[in-house]
């Protein structure tokens, strides 16, 4: 499924939201400096004064929508492995967080990739990515066409995403007995829905 597919919706087709019990541990943090979504405009705003220029930030903005929507696959594989080994759920987490320096070497290097897919076109010759590239395809539309909303609304929308799943699995599992109980890889998906929709409703 394309990254498109999995947050731009029709919301009329949308079903209710059955994640709404794990929606509540994004909502706690609702009026705080570290709600999920403040963090992704503090995010956003740090990338805007790192840019040299509107084409750098084009390009920074499809990378790391690229890069952190990788990286939520694996945030997800944790909590599913979380679920199934519920007695061992906090040394999972620690050896994941142990994990991260390699896991973050390996998914810049399959976003170049995918970086390398989009610029050429939908081309990649000799390239070890290839079966996961119709997970961006879509984008070359968006990045023919120069359209940094878009970019800057997918990006807020994952990192979004992003800060929310952390909380998730650094805060909340390793102090909230019955949080494991919720998840399953429906609600997961529908948490990160429900999490995108409410960053896009409220634009940039």
């Amino acid at each position: 499924m394309s990254m498109i597919e999995k947050f731009f919706k029709d919301p009329r087709k949308q079903k209710e939201s059955e994640s709404k019990s794990l929606a509540r541990y994004f909502h706690d943090l609702e009026g705080s400096p570290d709600f999920p979504y403040t963090l992704a405009l503090k995010a956003y705003d740090n990338l805007k004064e790192s840019a040299q220029g509107q084409e750098e930030l084009f390009y920074f903005l499809m990378e790391d929508c690229i890069f952190t929507s990788l990286y939520a696959t694996f945030y997800e594989q944790l909590l599913i492995a979380v679920k199934e080994n519920n007695d061992v759920a906090i040394p999972l987490i620690d050896r994941f967080a142990d994990d991260s320096e390699e896991r973050e070497r390996m998914i810049a290097e399959q976003t170049q990739y995918h970086l390398s897919f989009i610029e050429n076109k939908g081309l990649c010759p000799g390239c070890p990515c290839c079966e996961n590239h119709q997970d961006v395809a879509e984008l070359i539309t968006y990045w023919q066409k120069g359209d940094i909303d878009f970019f800057t609304n997918l990006y807020i929308g994952m990192q979004t995403i992003q800060f929310a799943m952390e909380h998730l699995i650094y805060d909340v599992i390793p102090s909230t007995n019955n949080v494991i109980g919720l998840l399953n890889h429906e609600s997961i998906l529908e948490f990160r829905q429900y999490i995108f929709d409410y960053s896009e409703e409220r634009g940039m």
